[in-house]
């Protein structure tokens, strides 16, 4: 099952927000968290972290269940947006 073309526009909306508001909130993570010496790591894995609850709310909003196929495409999707982090930095 592909995802439907709604639900990766919102994964791909959100991940674009966070990327675009990754800046603003640096100098906050810097401070939350001194130890941490890959902050594009940190960043992109909380990034993925909130827009795998978008993708779930998503489905549920349909009364579905992503399949695995979709969390497979999920991953694929959100892992363009390592490079733009990396990039920043």
């Amino acid at each position: 099952m592909v995802i439907p073309a709604d639900i990766k526009t919102a994964v791909e909306k959100n991940m674009e927000l966070m990327t675009g508001q990754t800046r603003t909130y640096l100098p906050f993570l810097k401070v939350a968290f001194p130890n941490v010496k890959d902050f594009s790591e940190l960043i992109f894995n909380m990034m993925v972290g909130n827009t795998l609850t978008v993708f779930v709310s998503q489905y549920a909003m349909r009364m579905q269940s992503p399949s695995e196929e979709d969390f497979a495409e999920f991953g694929k999707l959100v892992e363009q947006y390592r490079k733009k982090i990396k990039e920043m930095f």
